[in-house]
């Protein structure tokens, strides 16, 4: 009897052993830009890939990415700007898989609706504090920021005339997307800018940018023109389960999950 029960333990732990080991995994490390829809993708991309494993990590930003597969410490890295020449002496290569439009987002009570470029620079600039300067309730703004070099921040300053002028800026800086996303949702009276898929199952609510909402259509226009490009960074040949994951996100598949993401597919 002990030998049988022996005998059937040590097939079972056979069993979990030979599933360990089958178990192939990627690791996509890097921006918090696209952290969400990337971990949307995983998902979908394991539902067809048995026994696969794609693992999306906590943000440590773009440039920690880069640094990671320059490394050779992870099999691919998430990225929220093209790679710099500097970078592509380790031998790295870059493809943009989508588009994700750049928002301001305000917590579900603040009222207003639309923010024009002299409103963004007076509440970033700290020259307006109260929403009702800017028709909403009389109450104190609350002011997210984001560090210098952050990808989101970067396509305001080259957008919004007199962002890229403010000296001191009004507010707290939040380190990460994720955060930012998290902060805004929270806290009453708070505004802040986010890519806009990091808004989804959030109580967030987008605003419209000079009188433009940022729809799919009016990105690719160039109607709505703050948008970051979300890239997949890899050193040296692509190949094995990485090439087969980055094949899937230009997929009819993948496109359509980064559309249902609210993203916009790469052409």
């Amino acid at each position: 009897m002990i030998r049988r029960i022996l005998l059937l333990v040590a097939a079972v732990l056979l069993v979990i052993n030979g599933q360990c080991l089958a178990l192939e995994k990627i690791t996509v490390a890097g921006t918090g830009d696209s952290q969400d829809l990337l971990r949307t993708l995983a998902t979908s991309f394991e539902a067809h890939h048995p026994g696969v494993e794609v693992e999306v990590p906590e943000s440590i930003g773009s440039s920690g990415g880069i640094r990671m597969v320059a490394a050779g410490n992870v099999d691919l890295g998430r990225v929220a700007r093209p790679i710099k020449e500097s970078e592509k002496q380790y031998n790295l290569h870059y493809k943009q898989f989508a588009l994700t439009p750049v928002v301001f987002g305000v917590h579900p009570g603040v009222s207003i609706n639309n923010l024009s470029n002299q409103d963004i620079v007076s509440i970033y600039s700290g020259q307006v504090t109260n929403w009702s300067a800017l028709g909403g309730k009389d109450h104190k703004i609350y002011v997210a920021d984001r560090e210098k070099g952050d990808s989101s921040r970067t396509v305001l300053e080259g957008h919004v005339p007199g962002f890229n002028e403010i000296q001191n800026f009004a507010g707290k800086i939040v380190y990460s997307t994720p955060e930012a996303a998290k902060t805004i949702d929270s806290f009453e009276y708070t505004i802040g800018y986010l890519p806009l898929s990091m808004t989804a199952d959030t109580k967030i609510k987008v605003l419209n940018y000079n009188g433009v909402s940022p729809s799919a259509e009016n990105v690719q226009s160039g109607k709505y023109p703050l948008a970051v490009p979300l890239g997949i960074v890899w050193k040296g040949e692509l190949k094995g389960l990485a090439k087969e994951f980055v094949e899937y996100l230009f997929s009819a598949e993948g496109k359509q999950a980064i559309v249902s993401h609210g993203d916009i597919p790469a052409l």
